[in-house]
């Protein structure tokens, strides 16, 4: 026998004796670390070891440390609050709700299915079908004390998450928001925050629009005395209250104003005084050209 042919025969042997060894120790891999770390613990077809059950991660400090307790695509994954809860993860950072595979702090998180609403509305967390608001932290749009201008928060004063949603828990927070500055909407009431008739009477809504009294928490034009004494009424007509808001709603009200008299805005037409087309004819130049026939128009806004 020649010297290659008794090294083919040794290499044969040899593999053979280690594909009978990998047959005769089906646990092999439980004693490589990626069996305690990644869940790596049963040998598949090749002889690789890999995750092939929920029991191969269960052992693994996958498990233990983030929560990843279940076996999906070969890899070890969280799957259910469960897991998550048990975890380290949980008890130290707080991560103990299954997303996307892994374990989070759902009072912090943001999930994408939510992220539209999450920015306005605070609902960031999508829980049984539905996005929720979980935290002052999803409510203010930060983990800052400041909360960003367009948050429930900072908007609208709504900077605690109770029932899922964002709501109002006190006149400090009502008062810094944008809605009490512009909409004078600066005390809580039934988890939001209102307009009071004293906020209304010192706000620009008053003073401008007409709109001292309040209606569904909100200032609103209750009464044609204060339309007549707002800013609009001598310029644009809008001298009498309806349906909350101050009106031109009669020949009277556009005819005293001064928009009559400069462009012929004295015919009353759904609320607003319009021109009749006498005077519009008459005037080459647009209205625009002629003078600010809006309050709007002479303040910019």
């Amino acid at each position: 026998m020649s010297y290659r042919t008794k090294i083919a025969g040794w290499l044969s042997l040899s593999l053979l004796l280690a594909s009978g060894m990998a047959c005769e120790n089906p646990d092999r891999c439980k004693s490589k670390p990626d069996c305690t770390k990644l869940g790596k613990c049963t040998p598949n077809e090749q002889g690789a070891c890999v995750v092939a059950s929920n029991d191969d991660c269960k052992a693994s400090e996958l498990c233990t440390a983030q929560g990843q307790c279940s076996a999906k695509d070969g890899a070890c994954t969280a799957a259910d609050d469960r897991g998550c809860q048990a975890s380290k993860a949980c008890k130290e950072q707080h991560a103990c709700s299954a997303y996307k595979g892994s374990c989070q702090d759902p009072q912090g998180a943001v999930h994408t299915e939510c992220a539209k609403l999450c920015t306005t509305e605070g609902t960031c967390v999508l829980q049984a079908g539905k996005c929720v608001a979980l935290s002052a932290r999803h409510c203010k749009g930060t983990f800052d004390e400041t909360p960003e201008p367009e948050s429930p928060c900072g908007a609208s004063g709504l900077c605690v998450a109770e029932g899922g949603r964002c709501v109002a828990d006190s006149d400090a927070a009502c008062a810094k928001s944008s809605g009490c500055k512009e909409q004078a909407r600066c005390h809580v009431g039934d988890g939001r925050c209102v307009a009071t008739p004293e906020d209304c009477q010192k706000s620009t809504e008053c003073s401008k629009d007409g709109e001292c009294g309040v209606i569904d928490g909100a200032c609103a034009a209750t009464s044609s005395s204060d339309c007549r004494k707002s800013m609009r009424c001598p310029l644009e007509g809008t001298c009498t209250a309806k349906d909350g808001k101050c009106l031109a709603v009669s020949a009277a009200d556009c005819q005293r104003s001064s928009n009559c008299k400069s462009v012929n805005h004295c015919t009353p037409q759904n609320g607003e005084c319009v021109s009749s087309g006498k005077r519009a004819q008459e005037s080459s130049a647009p209205p625009d050209k002629v003078g600010s026939t809006t309050l709007n128009g002479l303040f910019g806004n």
